[in-house]
């Protein structure tokens, strides 16, 4: 799987809630009503982070603030010259993997398998709010489950300056 544009429009609910909501016995419950469920909004304030990240900008660039560090982006550039997209794709490469290193991603509740469909629902919700946020900016957001597994699924994005149509 890989994607410029993200689109979570085919989207399965997860494993874990079907198996939630034939618990309780009402396949009315939607993902809304497992979100209040006990301790749920603790969960989702800290998602927001995730879905909705901080950035900074940084030499014409624009980074996740939780991935920046001046030396780190300083020595691409004295590695990959003004290659800018190539910076940012890089320092705002995200690994879902890594994000969820302490969360069994095996067993009944096949959370590993629902990685993918995070990295879509991510990457969607990155550019729309990049792209409200840098106006004057084009916004690539690329999605990916490398072929072999090595990496799992994985977001990043880079900018561009956005093309006028009156030059």
């Amino acid at each position: 799987m890989s994607s410029s544009r993200p689109a979570w429009s085919e989207r399965e609910l997860p494993a874990f809630f079907r198996r939630w909501r034939t618990d309780w016995k009402d396949e009315e419950l939607s993902p809304a009503n497992y979100l209040d469920y006990e301790g749920g909004l603790r969960f989702v304030l800290a998602a927001a982070w995730l879905f909705c990240p901080e950035t900074v900008e940084y030499r014409g660039c624009v980074f996740l603030k939780e991935r920046f560090s001046q030396g780190t982006v300083d020595d691409w550039f004295t590695k990959l010259g003004q290659e800018r997209q190539r910076i940012e794709a890089v320092v705002n490469h995200v690994e879902l993997w890594d994000t969820f290193v302490n969360t069994a991603l095996t067993g009944d509740d096949q959370l590993g398998e629902e990685l993918p469909q995070l990295a879509l629902a991510l990457g969607e919700c990155w550019q729309g709010v990049l792209s409200a946020r840098y106006p004057d900016r084009e916004i690539t957001v690329r999605v990916s489950d490398e072929e072999d597994g090595s990496y799992g699924p994985t977001v990043t994005f880079w900018t561009s300056q956005a093309v006028s149509d009156f030059g």
